[in-house]
């Protein structure tokens, strides 16, 4: 009983650290909606991965200093979040590699919505851009093709 109530204010400060954190992370949420809204439309998308990544860096750091402040030995659990990330970036590369073109692609707009575009063998009139791919439309057939080949092959813009 006495180590319960000796442990009482390190978990009191932790609880109010990471009631901090989640509320900086709801901020950083909002400050992201007020500059997605001054954006044009095809620029959203990479608001959306912006945001998230925010709330989620500053949750975890949150639960991080919450835990250390509360007594907990953290430094296996910074160890161990370094070695997953890696092993999740390792198997999921392909993944993000598209994701991270998409962002990439969607910033900058070499091409817009209703261009026709070439790649390689394929061609098309730009119909849907999104992080992951771009959508051709050809005659009936939709053609999806994933960011990252956008950005290691040469695109002919046909406008």
């Amino acid at each position: 009983m006495k180590q319960i109530i000796t442990a009482l204010p390190g978990i009191a400060v932790a609880l109010v650290i990471f009631i901090i954190f989640w509320i900086l992370a709801k901020f950083v949420v909002k400050f992201i909606h007020r500059l997605r809204d001054k954006n044009p439309v095809q620029k959203q998308p990479v608001f959306l991965v912006f945001e998230t990544i925010a709330r989620i860096t500053i949750l975890v750091l949150g639960i991080i200093t919450a835990l250390g402040s509360a007594g907990v030995n953290v430094s296996a659990l910074v160890a161990s979040l370094g070695v997953s990330g890696i092993a999740i970036t390792l198997a999921s590369k392909d993944a993000f590699a598209n994701l991270f073109a998409g962002v990439l692609v969607l910033l900058y707009q070499p091409f817009k919505i209703g261009d026709h575009i070439e790649i390689g063998h394929l061609r098309g009139e730009v119909t849907k851009m999104s992080l992951r791919y771009t959508h051709l439309r050809l005659e009936n057939k939709e053609i999806l093709i994933p960011n990252s080949s956008l950005l290691t092959n040469s695109v002919i813009i046909n406008n």
